[in-house]
């Protein structure tokens, strides 16, 4: 069993009906497009549904796949996308920016500026550069106030001596939310062995489509929420689970 503590829940999201599904459970969404792909800045369309819903949401800003490097058309596309985000009335901005292996910071004071007092993450940018503590420094410094963070591993599962020691690093300065692979099933010995409070997952499921869809490279697979998997880890992330 986890800890008795408060955990809040963040769930990635990048269709329409995903969005309208968890709003009643999660505690917050990260609104993202094309999972398949780690998660692309969603559509001003996607980003409008949510502001309508009214459900705390955080918008990934990520131009395209691939590294974190930006360059400067990157930097100008992610701007444009954090002041539309911003003229929604959404919460806050899940950023991020590398450079010769560790973070960007000119690139992410741009992005911040831009954002203009919405909540800012840094995605997980983090479990690539070289050195996670300094890049957290950098986030601090920089005015973030979460890091979403597998701990350096491919999973959060895999990385708990990372996000303990990102956790001990941050002294409440910024919050540690752990993401990466977490299930129902593995989510209690994740609590159990750290202290993190904020937990992100996608609780995504997969569909085969028509061959026809794949052969003509739309896709073999469609995602969709599994509200069962949502409903299972909120339980888990209740601050009375322990006594239950």
């Amino acid at each position: 069993m986890p800890p008795n503590r408060p955990v809040r829940l963040e769930i990635c999201v990048d269709a329409p009906a995903s969005v309208a599904a968890v709003a009643g459970i999660a505690d917050r969404i990260e609104l993202c497009s094309a999972l398949d792909l780690g998660g692309l800045t969603p559509d001003i369309g996607l980003m409008e549904m949510a502001a309508k819903l009214g459900i705390e949401t955080h918008v990934l800003i990520r131009p395209r796949s691939g590294d974190f490097q930006m360059s400067d058309d990157d930097l100008a596309a992610a701007v444009s996308s954090i002041r539309a985000a911003n003229q929604l009335g959404l919460a806050g901005v899940v950023i991020g920016a590398e450079s010769d292996g560790a973070l960007d910071r000119s690139a992410l004071d741009l992005m911040i500026r831009a954002s203009d007092g919405m909540h800012v993450t840094l995605h997980r940018v983090i479990d690539v550069v070289d050195d996670p503590i300094a890049a957290l420094e950098t986030a601090v410094d920089a005015g973030a106030g979460r890091i979403l963070t597998s701990g350096g591993a491919v999973s959060a599962i895999n990385g708990i001596s990372g996000l303990n020691a990102l956790h001990k690093a941050a002294a409440g300065r910024i919050e540690i939310m752990a993401g990466a692979g977490l299930t129902s099933r593995n989510l209690p010995e994740l609590l159990a062995r750290t202290e993190i409070t904020s937990v992100h997952a996608s609780c995504s499921s997969q569909k085969q489509l028509e061959p026809r869809y794949g052969q003509f490279g739309f896709g073999e697979y469609a995602r969709s929420i599994d509200l069962a998997e949502v409903t299972r880890i909120k339980a888990l992330c209740a601050d009375d689970v322990a006594d239950a």
